[in-house]
């Protein structure tokens, strides 16, 4: 199977009749257009999935440390094996080419499918330059420039772009961007075409309920819901670093390019781990940094209490200072 994801051409290597359907739901949900080619070597980029086949022994002697949402991943810098509930993702330094061999055939909605298939996806695309950021990001009807709307798990990045998108800002996801450079510019590119929200959000944001549970949120079809439009690929030009307050008023704070260049590292640790790219990954943060408005937003219950309270902050504050940026 072949698609396109961020200007990239994958091939998807699918060994049983289980793996062909867990990779076409999954990326159906996602950004990755499947395409029709003739010459698998025009490739860049090859994911190899098989299902109930016993994966390679893991060498010993390899340094580990824990990755985020659970797994280990065991390294020398030039071969890299993660592990996840005794499933296995390989992929070594020089190579746009990660082998997955998941341990049971699991319900194909199951989370943990998409979270192997991810570590798989990952490594091939930063070979290939392109660098996955945890962020959500909105475009303001005002501007071609994106806001980014950053930060780890529950730290208010779904709600905060589904407030503004039902405001009519477009917006591009809720969770998880890509990152590119084109033109001398940095580009973010959106990678899951739902959203996933928390039962608060919804009803802030006055969403009617899917039905459709994974985990603690529920998966939503933003079309359904925004007037608003999803766009595929903006210029970023400010980029707020969210954290939930304990106050009731919201507020934003300028950061320096240096401080928000240490957001981005820690949001983005295979940028230290995985050796092999971290140069390349590197630039294109510190471009990042140095080319966007940065603020560190404290999210209060205003936001929840009053959703235009959304709006009017990050409009204002994006409208004073981050249309300068890339200009």
């Amino acid at each position: 199977m072949f698609y396109t994801v961020a200007g990239r051409t994958v091939l998807i290597e699918a060994y049983d009749a289980w793996s062909i359907h867990a990779v076409s739901n999954l990326f159906s949900g996602w950004f990755l257009n499947s395409i029709s080619i003739d010459d698998a070597d025009t490739c860049e980029a090859t994911i190899r999935v098989h299902c109930g086949v016993s994966p390679p022994t893991i060498p010993s002697g390899l340094t580990s440390f824990e990755i985020a949402h659970g797994g280990t991943c065991h390294t020398d810098n030039q071969s890299f094996y993660i592990e996840i509930q005794g499933s296995l993702v390989f992929f070594a330094a020089d190579k746009p080419v990660a082998d997955l061999w998941v341990k049971e055939p699991y319900d194909i909605a199951a989370p943990i499918v998409a979270q192997l298939l991810s570590q798989a996806l990952s490594p091939t695309l930063r070979r290939c330059q392109v660098f996955e950021i945890h962020s959500a990001a909105v475009v303001s009807p005002h501007s071609d420039g994106a806001v980014m709307i950053t930060g780890p798990s529950g730290s208010g990045k779904s709600t905060l772009t589904s407030l503004l998108a039902s405001c009519g800002w477009r917006y591009l996801s809720d969770d998880t961007l890509l990152l590119r450079e084109a033109d001398q510019n940095i580009e973010v590119v959106a990678l899951r075409r739902f959203f996933a929200l928390t039962v608060a959000t919804i009803a802030a944001a006055k969403i009617q309920s899917s039905g459709v549970v994974r985990s603690a949120k529920e998966r939503i079809t933003p079309q359904d819901h925004f007037s608003s439009t999803q766009v595929q690929t903006a210029t970023p030009r400010a980029i707020f670093f969210t954290s939930v307050a304990p106050e009731q008023s919201s507020r934003a704070v300028p950061l320096t390019a240096k401080e928000s260049m240490m957001r981005l590292l820690r949001l983005c640790p295979w940028a230290s781990y995985d050796k092999p790219t971290s140069v390349a990954h590197l630039g294109v943060l510190g471009r990042l940094a140095n080319s966007t408005a940065a603020f560190q937003l404290y999210a209060g219950a205003d936001l929840l209490e009053r959703p235009s309270r959304a709006e009017q902050l990050i409009h204002s504050v994006f409208s004073e200072t981050a249309l300068s940026y890339g200009t």
